[in-house]
């Protein structure tokens, strides 16, 4: 399986969220490292690249913030139920509730992942932090397409030790939001890899545009 490495110059994010571009929730703290996964479409990924992953780089327990359609709400919550998931729900949203969840080892994110890929190739809210649940939901300023839209958005509290992961747009790549060294640069990110898992290191151009 072929993925390729970018890391994300800082014109490309903003602590403020921004609907169509990176990261649709606002980033309160230091951010070190941020780069991503593409060059895939997590449908037609091996079922075991995330969770493989997450057991790598000791995630677990992991918390994840997910936007849920209305439709897949009783299938969530069933999957939750059997693999023994803790969840509440933040917020209940016109056709769609968010809801955070706490996955304590492999199985259980093998289990629910499926759904998260469903909703994140519909740009439904997919992000996970590891170890800690960094998630809150306040008023905030929103930039790109939304600029000066105030309404209540997630919020991802960066914290030393912390990393974030969220499924990009259309399902086409993962982004991570890290203070963590093992994810400080090209080489030690390989080292993380599931085995079948083969990167390639790109560059992302600097731009002026948030």
């Amino acid at each position: 399986m072929n993925i390729d490495v970018g890391y994300f110059p800082k014109s490309y994010y903003d602590s403020k969220p921004d609907i169509t571009g990176s990261f649709p929730f606002a980033l309160d703290g230091v951010t070190k490292y941020v780069f991503d996964f593409s060059g895939i479409y997590l449908p037609e990924c091996d079922d075991d690249f995330i969770p493989s992953w997450m057991t790598n780089v000791k995630a677990f327990p992991i918390y994840s913030c997910v936007e849920v359609d209305s439709y897949l709400q009783d299938e969530f919550e069933q999957i939750c139920n059997a693999s023994g998931i803790r969840f509440r729900c933040m917020e209940q949203r016109k056709g769609s509730s968010l809801f955070v969840s706490e996955i304590e080892n492999e199985k259980q994110l093998k289990a629910i992942f499926p759904l998260y890929i469903t909703q994140g190739t519909s740009n439904e809210l997919v992000v996970w932090s590891s170890k800690k649940n960094v998630f809150s939901l306040e008023n905030r300023e929103w930039t790109g397409v939304h600029k000066g839209m105030i309404k209540k958005t997630v919020v991802v509290k960066m914290e030393e030790d912390t990393s974030v992961f969220w499924i990009g747009h259309d399902g086409d790549s993962i982004a991570t939001i890290s203070n963590q060294l093992e994810f400080s640069s090209y080489e030690n990110i390989s080292q993380t890899l599931p085995e079948f898992v083969i990167p390639t290191l790109i560059e992302y151009a600097e731009t002026d545009e948030i």
